[in-house]
């Protein structure tokens, strides 16, 4: 940030106690949980709505780039600090408020995932939405990245539970849509979803809650070849079951989580399934889950309904992201979704990656709606390195669309997809997201480097 620009803000905002720019208070606001960093300068700690417009105004008026930012924990490069922006985060905008008539709450953007899902849970509510990063991502930023999560295929991901949004445009006004809105109105809300704070910044959200669902058993199922575990998940979706929650781990996936805390049994996995049944004990889902596994030669199968020997069986697909980490010095995460036909052409194409490059790949990731984590795993980000991760994502990003997929399912684009953009989506649609860009932030100040290549 050029040092004039600095003087400005400082200026504007010494007094409030809300500007941050020293360096050990700059720090971890450089980057998000890929390995994209960027410098910054200036961090504006908003504590309310009104603190938000009065650092948008005051950025508009002097042409000053804004980065928005929860808590950091997204996986697409969305709230690393544009070229000289001021980094505003909405972290300390945290209150919550639950309707239990109306079955609502209505969340300040830095409400971590967690505490919705507890507060509802205190009033005899539930909220289903639940990314990996759950117990530390923010709402704003699951609404702003379009987050998923892991019981997507059953009850939807966080986009089918926001009715209505309160933001911020880049000149400092106020948009409420939706629920918020007070009167029918044209439906913006699914404008400002997965926009990655590009349109404008969100100050609160209205949460739709449901009556809490009966949970089933545990299924875990291990098998030889990660396609054969693939096959499976396409068997289960075709024949129209839908599990609570289905995810997928190929083989190296499972070895790294058992390097990072074994669990007897997993040695030899090639491909893993961890499955909730959708409808108590009912031995009907189970049963015909069982058959599928059984015909796609599944080499162990457990069946699980005590509380104790479930939560050890979800260690598996938890530790993951933690024993990925731990395990690589440098780690690039790509989530690319295929149809559930050619979900187990895409498991087959990764092990293929994995045993033709010189890096470490692996797979996992929310099987029962095709969305697939592809995870290229070294010590270091060599240069060399980073030639063999660029030419492998190439490959990917190439099968992917040729299967009739898309490049993100809930990590959004940022600064990691943008460069591919354009072998997804045609010239007139590029052009209409554009224009709404245009319309919502004509001075081009709100994440500018996110999405469009530019």
């Amino acid at each position: 940030m050029k040092q004039s620009i600095l003087e400005k803000l400082t200026k504007e905002f010494k007094e409030s106690g809300k500007l941050n720019t020293l360096p050990n208070q700059l720090e971890g606001y450089d980057r998000d949980a890929t390995e994209f960093i960027a410098p910054v300068s200036a961090v504006f700690m908003a504590q309310t709505r009104d603190d938000v417009i009065a650092a948008v105004k005051f950025c508009h008026e002097h042409s000053i780039p804004i980065t928005a930012r929860g808590a950091g924990t997204g996986l697409s490069g969305g709230c690393v600090p544009a070229p000289d922006a001021l980094v505003l985060s909405t972290e300390n905008v945290r209150h919550l408020k639950i309707n239990i008539e109306a079955k609502t709450a209505l969340c300040g953007p830095g409400v971590i995932t967690r505490e919705l899902m507890d507060a509802a849970k205190l009033e005899k509510l539930y909220y289903p939405p639940d990314p990996a990063s759950f117990e530390e991502s923010t709402l704003g930023g699951n609404v702003a990245e379009g987050a998923g999560g892991l019981r997507c295929k059953r009850f939807g991901v966080t986009k089918d539970y926001v009715l209505g949004i309160e933001a911020v445009l880049a000149d400092g006004s106020v948009i409420r849509t939706g629920s918020l809105g007070g009167k029918q109105s044209f439906p913006i809300n699914d404008l400002f979803i997965a926009s990655e704070g590009t349109l404008a910044i969100i100050t609160d959200i209205e949460f739709r809650l449901i009556e809490p669902t009966q949970t089933g058993c545990t299924i875990l199922a291990s098998f030889s070849t990660p396609k054969d575990a693939a096959q499976t998940v396409s068997d289960i979706t075709s024949s129209g079951i839908i599990p609570t929650v289905m995810e997928f781990l190929d083989g190296d996936a499972v070895s790294c989580v058992n390097e990072y805390e074994k669990i007897d049994g997993l040695e030899n996995a090639a491909g893993l399934l961890l499955m909730e049944t959708s409808d108590g004990i009912d031995g009907n889902q189970v049963d015909r889950i069982k058959q599928f596994c059984e015909k796609n030669n599944s080499s162990l199968l457990r069946i699980e309904n005590d509380p104790d020997k479930i939560e050890r069986l979800w260690k598996v697909r938890r530790n993951l992201s933690h024993a990925t980490k731990e395990i690589a010095g440098y780690r690039i995460s790509e989530d690319v979704v295929v149809p559930n036909s050619k979900f187990p052409d895409l498991v087959d194409f990764v092990a293929d990656l994995n045993k033709e490059s010189s890096i470490r790949i692996n797979s996992y990731g929310h099987a029962g709606d095709g969305n697939l984590h592809v995870n290229f795993l070294a010590s270091s980000g060599t240069p060399e390195v980073l030639a063999e991760v660029e030419k492998g994502i190439e490959k990917l990003v190439e099968i992917t669309l040729s299967l009739g997929g898309t490049l993100t399912g809930e990590h959004g684009v940022g600064l990691a997809k943008k460069m591919f953009i354009n072998r997804e989506f045609d010239p007139p649609t590029i052009r209409a997201m554009l224009a709404f860009k245009e319309i919502f932030d004509p001075s081009g100040i709100l994440n500018p480097d996110k999405i469009f290549p530019q």
